[in-house]
Formats: structure tokens, sequence, C-alpha cells
């Protein structure tokens, strides 16, 4: 039997290959087994909406790239492994089904990335390595050294994933009453759907606004923050509505919205 840990970490990976194939001739065996797997065989309906998101995701991702969007891919990346975590939360074999569909998942994993450290120890090491004598590079006989192009201008994060962004940072800030009746939340959220993209947005704003100056983190927590959460931890209406904290995740989650095929001749704006 899979564990939470075993989810955490196929899900992304199966992510990060969903976004590096795309815009590939490997796209259509992909959308096509991840089109099975979100709809774990329960109807062909549940399959030809699963289909349609997929769809949607793609283009989504594409545009977000068209317009320079450097951190598209990531986004992207936590969108879709949040869809994938919240089925393999679901049932007992997907796991299995979903390493059938994707054998590479079953090889070892790899170094996950560190985040960046915070600047003051970044400072503290760069004085160090300055103390210490540097070798000489050495120059192979008959090799002319290699010009250094300039570096590629690509987001350094703090935080490695929406997941360690949660457990190491968010989780331990929030301290509130969390009693089910006045606010709630769910400790499986990545099985969330919903949550998931709002924290993987949570995360990449923060991420933005804190290269900011003065005002930067005060507009994440006003801006961001506070409608998120209180969208998200709210009892009733939000996506944990059906969980407790208390008791965990439940295992009857809310279906999600119904959906019916576009019909040109049914719309009324045409």
């Amino acid at each position: 039997m899979s564990s939470d840990a075993d989810h955490t970490r196929i899900a992304p990976a199966l992510a990060r290959h969903a976004v590096l194939v795309v815009d590939s001739q490997a796209w259509e065996s992909t959308h096509r087994s991840l089109s099975l797997f979100l709809a774990g065989a329960r109807s062909s309906h549940e399959e030809g909406y699963h289909s349609h998101q997929l769809d949607l995701w793609k283009l989504r991702l594409l545009a977000a790239r068209a317009k320079g969007d450097a951190s598209a891919d990531a986004n992207a990346g936590a969108e879709l492994s949040a869809m994938v975590l919240a089925e393999l939360g679901q049932r007992s074999d997907a796991m299995a089904q979903l390493l059938a569909a994707f054998p590479m998942l079953t090889a070892p994993a790899a170094a996950p990335a560190q985040p960046a450290q915070p600047p003051q120890l970044q400072q503290s090491q760069q004085s160090q390595q300055q103390l210490q004598p540097q070798p000489e590079p050495q120059q192979q006989q008959g090799v002319e050294p290699q010009a250094q192009g300039p570096a590629e201008d690509e987001p350094q994060f703090y935080f490695a994933d929406v997941f360690v962004f949660v457990t190491d940072y968010l989780a331990p800030m929030l301290r509130r009453r969390v009693n089910g009746s006045s606010s709630t939340w769910c400790p499986r959220w990545w099985a969330h759907p919903e949550a998931g993209a709002r924290l993987t947005a949570l995360w990449l704003a923060w991420e933005h606004l804190r290269q900011e100056p003065g005002t930067g983190m005060s507009t994440w927590w006003l801006h961001h923050a506070d409608p998120h959460l209180r969208m998200l931890m709210d009892p009733d209406a939000g996506p944990f509505a059906a969980c407790s904290p208390k008791d965990g995740h439940t295992a009857y989650p809310f279906d999600p919205l119904p959906v019916e095929p576009y019909e040109e001749s049914a719309d009324p704006l045409r």
C-alpha cells in the first residue's frame, strides 16, 4: 500500500513529465493515460470531463509561456500535481494504476531542488569563501578557455515548491482557532484541487513579493493571503468543508462542478 510520502513524490514527478512533453507528440499518449487515471474508471462522462480539463490546462500553460511568464511551468506543474494527488487520495488502487500507465515513475527519484538560502546566510558563506585561498584554474594543453555567457534570468525560489512552502512556512506561521465551526482545515490540503491551486498561487505571489522592499510582504498578506485563506478555511463554503482538522481528510470529498459540452446552437449570445 502506498504512503503519503509516495504520493507527494510521484505526483510532482508526473506533473514535471507532463509539462515537459505538453508541446510534443508524446503529449497525446500522456493526455490519454492521465484522463483515464483521473476518471478512475468511474464513468465515460467523468473521463470526458477530465480530458477537457487537461486540454484547458495545456492551453493555459502554453498561453503563459507565450507571454514570457517565467513561472508558467512551475505553476502548471503544481496545478496538475494537485489533481493527481487528489485522485491518489480517493482510492487504494490509484497508485498501482498510475505506475502501470507511467512506468518511468518507478525510477529512483532525483535529488530534490534545494531552496534558496536567506540573503544573510549567503553573504556569510561568500565572505568565508573569499577568505580561503582559491586554487588557480588549470587549463588543458591545446584547449582555449571558453567565455562565460550571461547567466539566464531564471527566478530563484526561496522554497523549493508549494509543499515546502506550506509545511515550513505557512503552517507554522498560522496559529488560529481551527475548530471546524468558525474555521476549518484539511491536513491533506493537497488532495483538494482548488486548495492546491490557491496555495500554489499564494506561494508564487510570496516568492515574487518578498523581493519588493518596504510594502511587499504587507501587499502579500492583505491582497493575497487574507482572501485566499478566508475562502480556504471557510467551514461552510470552502474546499475543506467536508473535512475536519481533527479527524482529517474525508473519504467522501465534494464532486466537481457539473459541466455540459458546449453547443453553439444552444448559445443565446450567438
